[in-house]
């Protein structure tokens, strides 16, 4: 699916960051490209892709090719490579560009790669910002709640008319139970957590997604 994606073609670039491919012609050629960043619009997979500067206007910027290809919904910053034709040497510019490493997993002949975030928000940092407010949190915005002794996650997500909280189911039974043992804190944890919902809710869904689950109950 393609990404549609608004970007300037006069952009100028960090030339300290800047980025060349080695073309698949014969012989193969260098040539100055930039990132372009997106997410696809059914599931908000990452979109990688490249430009690379017009051969009519060497100041203006002209789409080059698509870097990742959009198969199944994936973690944050996973996506599949497509190294066919003109993209035979992507995984080589990946790599040695810092810009992402193999995942370990294919599918269907493409490789998964995890994209490194700061890199990608270095290179392309107004789109990065753009995507990350659709990307639902990485490992380090859960935080833990202790109770009775016990670690369980917990999400913390806002809109304009508040802040809430949010857990896991596992933590809701534990509460209840707190609350048949006549246990004040849990009373307490329980009237504050807006939402018990599974762990994989807890890390992939969005905060809007999460908040609509909230107003719809």
């Amino acid at each position: 699916m393609t990404a549609v994606f608004p970007h300037k073609n006069n952009t100028s670039m960090n030339k300290s960051n800047t980025l060349y491919w080695k073309t698949a012609t014969d012989p193969a050629e260098r040539i100055e490209v930039r990132l372009v960043l997106n997410s696809y619009i059914d599931n908000d997979n990452l979109y990688v892709g490249l430009e690379s500067r017009s051969k009519d206007n060497s100041e203006c910027w002209e789409s080059y090719t698509d870097i990742t290809v959009n198969l199944n919904s994936l973690p944050p910053f996973h996506a599949y490579v497509d190294n066919r034709d003109c993209n035979r040497h992507v995984h080589d510019f990946l790599t040695s560009n810092r810009i992402a490493e193999p995942a370990g997993f294919e599918y269907q002949g493409f490789r998964m790669f995890r994209f490194n975030p700061d890199r990608l928000k270095e290179l392309a940092p107004e789109q990065f910002k753009t995507i990350s407010a659709k990307l639902p949190p990485q490992d380090d915005m859960i935080k833990d709640i202790i109770y009775q002794e016990r670690h369980f996650p917990l999400r913390t997500v806002q809109d304009i008319h508040g802040i809430y909280l949010v857990s896991s189911k596992e933590l809701e039974e534990s509460l209840i139970e707190g609350v048949r043992n006549l246990d004040a804190a849990a009373n307490e944890l329980l009237d504050g957590i807006c939402l018990f919902c599974s762990t994989q809710e807890l890390r992939y869904l969005t905060d809007a997604e999460l908040i609509e689950t909230i107003y719809a109950q």
